[in-house]
């Protein structure tokens, strides 16, 4: 495909989502083809070992104008394939979001309005009704109320995937361990850019299943501590 100017990035990180893909590649075209603006959609296949590449590579030959995908060598987790994707975008507004269709896309445009009205540097989704498990759910609120009171900042889901960025933001986003991508919002707060948030629509999982554990909350708060001592820079 030739090198093209695009506006929007859509970064969407895929491990074993073969039945999620279609239905949340049709919602995107939906949501941004009236936006009228160029934009791409960056799959990073994280060693799927099912059907997604497969239905990946079929979305590219339909929409080679489109869809790209970055292949990882080996099995590498949500943070690294964040930064993969990342790192392969173009557009001077990036999205990311998560491919098991929790995750709306029709949020995407209340997003960007959010980013213009506020002025803001990263918007990020509030999954206010969140359709998790209890535990997932609780573990999930108690960080966010963790980190609020730490840092004094007011976003209410510092973890949601989905967020938007201006280009400004992307090459001062540090993702360099596993679990890290769960406080960019805090990263680049304490770098001095703005965050905003809007209410998200999350939506119950259909397909595959949670790559969550109750383990990871000891992890968290390490990582957390690690963050505010680099001051959120990589």
């Amino acid at each position: 495909m030739s090198e093209r100017k695009v506006d929007h990035s859509i970064i969407v990180p895929v491990y074993n989502e073969e039945e999620s893909l279609k239905p949340l590649f049709e919602e995107i075209l939906k949501v941004m083809t009236p936006l009228n603006r160029p934009y791409e959609i960056v799959f990073i296949n994280d060693c799927s070992s099912d059907r997604s590449p497969q239905i990946m590579e079929g979305f590219r030959k339909e929409l080679p104008e489109v869809v790209r995908i970055v292949h990882l060598p080996k099995r590498s987790g949500q943070t690294f394939a964040l930064r993969e994707g990342l790192d392969a975008s173009r557009g001077s507004i990036a999205v990311t979001l998560d491919a098991d269709l929790q995750n709306d896309p029709a949020d995407i445009p209340k997003m960007l309005e959010k980013m213009i009205e506020g002025k803001y540097d990263c918007v990020c989704g509030w999954r206010r009704l969140r359709q998790d498990t209890p535990l997932k759910a609780g573990l999930s609120k108690l960080g966010n109320i963790f980190q609020r009171l730490f840092t004094g900042m007011n976003i209410h889901d510092v973890s949601c995937t989905l967020r938007v960025y201006k280009r400004e933001c992307v090459g001062k986003i540090a993702l360099n361990w596993e679990g890290q991508h769960r406080f960019i919002p805090l990263s680049l707060s304490l770098q001095g850019f703005r965050i905003g948030e809007i209410v998200s629509n999350h939506r119950l999982r259909k397909y595959g299943t949670t790559k969550y554990s109750h383990k990871r909350i000891f992890r968290v708060m390490v990582d957390f501590f690690r963050v505010l001592k680099t001051g959120g820079r990589k």
